[in-house]
């Protein structure tokens, strides 16, 4: 009789445990399926980033920070522009407006007036923000005809990103010696911490600026303007034959050229030098008439150019010793 009544305690202890396993294997199930499909949805998230980061032609906007990464570039940006214009010196009037209305600078003006042949220019150097550059050089087409143009950006980041690197474990290293001034015990700790700090100091302050400018350069991006009257003609060097003939004339010219300059040169020292010449010979030529002018040795009679001699039927002087007479003798 007890042991048909335990019969269906039994069963309810057997079904509640069945119930009690079956819910949990069912939130295991579910645990696992939601596991499973975050982990497929993250598969397929980080898949779908892949593709829109490897796809350009997907239209979809990259995810990856390139953009960002991009816009973290520093660039150097330089240029240089020939226009041509009807009044050179108005159109440099216009370009110096055109830069400060897109709030840059004039840094060099130089203008030459018309001179014969020679036609007027005029030659600026302009710093202009470096977002405003494309716009300023497309806006000189309203000043004249651009015939040149040649813009170049340089990138500066790994050069910006050491100088950075470079000044903060420099300004680490001024405040850690500044500490250890403050804590010398010394005279002579004191007098080395210091020669130390004004060293490592100097150094900091020549990358700062340094940095300085590398920034000014990024930010403002420099343009040479020249302006013209007329297109500058351009010149084809032939070759072969005629390129050589061509050459060895322009040599030729600018050999006499050089030999004419050099005459130039030395044309006032051979004047001086002739002149120099041709008084020593004039004094040398007086000196030998000099010379030939002496009064002649004594015994030889002295005549004047006056006295015309002694005459045919003229004795001679007394004073003159007789000839001395020789006798014949006979054999």
């Amino acid at each position: 009789m007890h042991s048909v009544r335990r019969i269906p305690a039994l069963v309810v202890v057997a079904a509640l445990g069945t119930a009690l396993l079956a819910g949990c294997t069912a939130d295991a199930g579910d645990a696992a399926s939601e596991s499973a499909g975050s982990a497929v949805a993250d598969d397929g998230g980080t898949t779908a980033d892949h593709a829109t980061a490897t796809d350009p032609g997907s239209g979809i906007a990259r995810r990856d920070g390139s953009t960002q990464a991009d816009a973290d570039r520093e660039i150097v940006t330089t240029g240089s522009a020939t226009v041509v214009t009807d009044d050179p010196t108005a159109a440099a009037d216009d370009v110096a407006d055109l830069t400060e209305s897109a709030g840059g600078r004039v840094e060099n003006r130089r203008q030459t007036r018309a001179d014969g042949d020679v036609p007027p220019s005029a030659e600026l150097t302009v710093r202009v923000p470096a977002d405003r550059t494309t716009a300023t050089v497309e806006a000189l087409d309203q000043v004249g005809t651009v015939e040149d143009l040649s813009v170049e950006a340089v990138d500066v980041t790994g050069t910006a990103r050491d100088l950075d690197a470079r000044t903060q474990a420099l300004t680490t290293s001024v405040e850690r010696l500044r500490e250890l001034m403050g804590d010398a015990t010394t005279t002579d700790d004191l007098l080395a911490a210091e020669q130390e700090l004004t060293a490592r100091q100097a150094e900091l302050e020549a990358l700062q600026a340094e940095r300085a400018t590398l920034t000014d350069q990024v930010t403002m991006s420099t343009l040479h303007v020249t302006l013209v009257q007329q297109a500058p003609a351009e010149r084809l060097a032939p070759g072969g034959f005629l390129g050589g003939l061509s050459d060895g004339w322009d040599a030729l010219l600018a050999t006499f050229n050089g030999l004419v300059v050099v005459l130039g040169v030395l044309l006032p020292w051979l004047v001086v030098a002739a002149a120099v010449a041709l008084a020593v010979r004039w004094a040398l030529r007086r000196s030998r008439r000099a010379a030939g002018g002496a009064p002649p040795a004594t015994g030889d009679p002295v005549r004047s150019d006056d006295d015309p001699g002694p005459g045919p039927g003229d004795e001679p002087s007394s004073s003159a010793p007789a000839a001395p007479v020789v006798a014949a003798r006979g054999h």
